[in-house]
């Protein structure tokens, strides 16, 4: 099989010397391997220096699940642990990890915040200093050597009780394979992994949740303890965030803008782009584009209804109860709370057929229902008579703010449990994500002077 540039320029990256025919054949175990590897849904396609490489079959429907990758490759000293136990694990739901079938073992990639993952270098600057656990876990940690001191990477800690292990350490061989598809990292460097063990027995769910929140503890302790801050990632869906990544085909007309947008407003959308991997963050991001356009919305809802009363022929400057009206116009204007000064943009600013159109996409209509992903918010019917498609998705939008920021203060939303950063409401909020970012565009094409 002949090479192509893409494969010299994969050899090069991976520090495999450039050669124009494949290497040696494999043995007869390791041809055995390979193909129980590729009874498991995989076909193999290629075999250059020490790396084999195969992509995921399709479905028997023709999709592909795009939130794993599609391509694996897998060091051939390293098939035999694939080999034996790739058929033991299945991904994570909620995180960038694999979890046992039972449970009992979970592995989870991570990154440093203002760091492009793997965090390998990171890890390997620390050294820990605690007692081996006597366990049946074999932990051969890589050995770190400088000019000044050698030491070794990662760690191996056991509960007091002794039921759970967690360990810090290079990534396995099916972790590998499945979570990192064609990423390529270069022939010296590390990537690791935090791993959780528990004993074998337990119920899948109650493990998971101890290996996740084994995970998390770990984490808060070496960023409280020692200044290392690391985050569970959390698994990317279909239905990415909010902005499209790849550049349409052709060439895209472009002119002079001619948007006026505030210094603020333009932060704020910045930002909300930068914490794309962070829902919650990206929708208070546009949620406070909206906040800084209430006043204004709101006073210009308040002239209108004063102009009005102003200009019914039945006033009369001269007759008390023609100049009260103005003045209730204007006292009701003052005590508008927030929620119904949203109410109010929303009606004014978004066009109603835009913001049907919106919630008609086959996404949308999943995810705003009844038995949506995000539990204690309004869902959104198109066919409701009672309120409108705007006040809908205001009241969606406000408390979906409140479960973010927690706001105690409202007796409507006090039972409502807090949404928490990194949880899996948290990483399903992508498709309230862009309702905010598509209110926050119509608000700002209806400021426009």
């Amino acid at each position: 099989m002949a090479k192509n540039e893409d494969d010299f320029e994969l050899d090069a990256i991976m520090g495999i010397e450039p050669r124009e025919e494949e290497d040696e054949p494999l043995t007869a175990e390791q041809e055995e391997e390979a193909l129980r590897v590729e009874a498991l849904g995989f076909r193999r396609t290629g075999h250059f220096g020490d790396v084999l490489r195969f992509v995921r079959k399709r479905k028997s429907d023709g999709g592909r699940d795009k939130t794993r990758p599609r391509e694996a490759r897998i060091n051939v000293h390293k098939l035999h642990n694939l080999a034996a136990n790739l058929d033991k694990f299945q991904y994570h739901d909620e995180y960038e990890g694999v979890i046992s079938l039972d449970g009992a073992s979970a592995e989870f990639q991570f990154q440093a915040p203002g760091l492009f993952r793997p965090s390998g270098r990171l890890i390997e600057r620390y050294e820990w200093d605690y007692e081996t656990p006597r366990c049946e876990h074999v932990f051969d940690p890589w050995v770190i050597r400088s000019r000044s001191r050698e030491h070794k990477a990662g760690f191996h800690l056991r509960s007091p009780r002794g039921d759970v292990c967690v360990e810090l350490s290079e990534i396995s061989p099916v972790a590998q394979f499945m979570l990192n598809g064609s990423r390529y990292l270069p022939a010296d460097y590390i990537d690791y992994t935090i791993k959780v063990f528990l004993p074998v027995g337990g119920s899948f769910d109650v493990n998971a949740g101890i290996a996740q929140a084994t995970a998390h503890s770990m984490f808060f302790e070496l960023d409280v303890k020692y200044g290392l801050a690391l985050a569970l990632i959390p698994r990317k869906h279909e239905r990415e965030l909010g902005v499209r990544k790849a550049p349409p085909p052709g060439a895209q007309s472009i002119t002079f803008p001619s948007t006026s947008v505030p210094r603020e407003v333009a932060a704020l959308f910045s930002f909300a782009a930068e914490a794309g991997d962070n829902p919650p963050f990206a929708f208070l991001s546009y949620y406070q584009v909206l906040e800084y356009y209430l006043p204004l919305t709101s006073q210009r809802d308040a002239l209108k209804r004063i102009r009005r009363e102003i200009r019914d022929f039945s006033f009369n400057v001269s007759n008390d109860a023609s100049v009260l009206r103005v003045l209730n116009t204007v006292e009701r204007a003052k005590v508008v709370s927030e929620e119904e000064a949203l109410k109010i943009l929303v009606r004014d600013c978004v066009r109603g057929d835009k913001l049907e159109e919106f919630f008609k996409s086959d996404n949308a209509k999943v995810h705003f229902a009844r038995s949506g992903p995000i539990q204690g918010v309004p869902a959104i019917n198109l066919r409701a008579t009672n309120e409108t498609v705007a006040v809908q998705a205001a009241k969606r939008v406000y408390a979906l703010r409140n479960r973010i920021v927690h706001a105690k203060d409202d007796p409507r939303y006090a039972e409502t449990p807090q949404l928490l950063p990194r949880s899996a409401e948290a990483n399903a909020l992508g498709e309230d994500v862009r309702l905010a970012r598509f209110l926050a565009l119509e608000t700002i094409g209806d400021t426009q002077d």
